[in-house]
This record gives C-alpha cells, structure tokens and sequence, in this order.
C-alpha cells in the first residue's frame, strides 16, 4: 500500500466530520488508513438522509448527553455546532428532557421480564386480558400509577417553541436505537411512531445509522493513553 498524504487525510477528516482534536492527531500519526476510512465511515450517514445540519446535530447532542455515554467534550462541541446551525435554546432543552426519558424503556422491558417469572397482578390481567398492547401499553397496565408519573414527565419535557413532534421522535429513535443503549422494544414503539407522524424513512436511518460512531470514543480514550504511556 502507498504511504497516505497525511495532510490530505486531516483535510478530509475536517471536511467530513468538522472537527480535529489531539487523538485524531495522534491516530494520523499511527494509523492513517484507519482514521482516513473513520471519516467516510462516521461522516457518511450526517450528510446521506436529508435532515437538516442543524438536527443532525441535535441528534449528536442527545447521543453525547446520554446518561450511558456522557461524552463531556463532544457534548459542548456539537451543541456549539447546533446553535450555529440555527438551533434554539428551547431546541436544546427538548433534547435534553428527551434524554432524561430514555431510562424508561429499559424499565418498561425489565418490567416485562418481572411479568414473565412472577405473572402480572389481578388488575393488569383484567386489563390486557384478550389484548396485545405494546411496551407501553403493559407498563400502564402493570403500574398505572408510575405510568401516570411518566406521562407528565413526557409531557413537560415538551417545550412547544422547540423541537416538532416528528423531531423529537427522531430523536428518541436515536437514544433508543444507540449501542450504548439498545431498547428494541422502545425503539419499536418510537418508529411506529415516526411511521404515523409521517417521519421519511430514509430520516429515520439516518439517526439509527449516526450512533454508531460513539463506538470510535473508545478508540479517541485508548489512543490518548498509549500516547502519555509512549511520552512516560
């Protein structure tokens, strides 16, 4: 293979992802193929979909907040970015009360789980008996009184001056669909949705598609230490 121009694939990494930080540097340095084939592979689903850069952002913020990420840097980098982009405070809110939501989908199904070992209480059975309901639908069931919490949660957690409905269904697909924090269930539940909402499919993609690249902070984390390890 023929040494890479590593001043052409920092220019690539910068065109296509619109950052640069010290653990690309240092993976140019070590790798330039890798990260060279990174920025097509991350920069891909942000500008193949249709959405906006402004929700393609909104997206990245929510995926860094995320309680199993907590990607500090990456966080304030794209809500910069964001608000660039035209993205308004109230934006930014919705997606962090919509962050602040993602937790329920993984109780709704442990939930479920508790149902199949210790069967669902009298008035649960009455409830859903003959029915097929959804996640939701049998958390309600189960706990009509937790359920009642969440959805004043959820509906506090709407601004009205922000995010459309169909942006925050992207956005719940997103958390929902993320490695760091899959719920199939939620996120079946989020794409009928979408579906309903009349959210394009290819927007829908999109944002399942852009959480993959949380996967590279590990590498971003290991690189920067075999670097202080090398300079010891």
């Amino acid at each position: 293979m023929s040494e890479l121009d590593t001043a052409a694939v920092e220019a690539l990494y910068r065109q296509e992802r619109g950052y640069w930080r010290p653990w690309n540097a240092q993976l140019l340095a070590r790798r330039p193929a890798f990260l060279q084939a990174y920025a097509h592979y991350a920069g891909y689903p942000a500008r193949s979909g249709g959405l906006s850069e402004r929700m393609v952002e909104l997206v990245y913020v929510a995926l860094d907040a995320s309680a199993s990420h907590l990607f500090a840097s990456g966080l304030k980098l794209h809500m910069q970015k964001a608000l660039a982009c035209g993205a308004s405070d109230d934006d930014l809110l919705d997606v962090l009360t919509l962050v602040c939501l993602q937790g329920a989908g993984a109780t709704a199904a442990a939930l479920d789980e508790v149902a199949q070992v210790y069967g669902l209480p009298p008035e649960a059975e009455s409830t859903v008996d003959g029915q097929q309901p959804d996640l939701w639908g049998r958390l309600q069931a189960m706990d009509p009184g937790y359920f009642g919490h969440l959805q004043a949660l959820a509906s506090t957690a709407e601004s009205g001056q922000g995010l459309s409905a169909g942006e925050r269904c992207l956005i719940t697909i997103a958390l929902h669909a993320c490695f760091t924090a899959s719920q199939p269930e939620a996120l079946r539940a989020a794409l009928q949705q979408a579906h309903g909402l009349g959210v394009a499919r290819d927007a829908v993609v999109q944002v399942i598609q852009m959480g993959a690249h949380l996967a590279v902070h590990g590498t971003a984390l290991g690189i920067t230490v075999l670097a202080e390890l090398d300079a010891a």
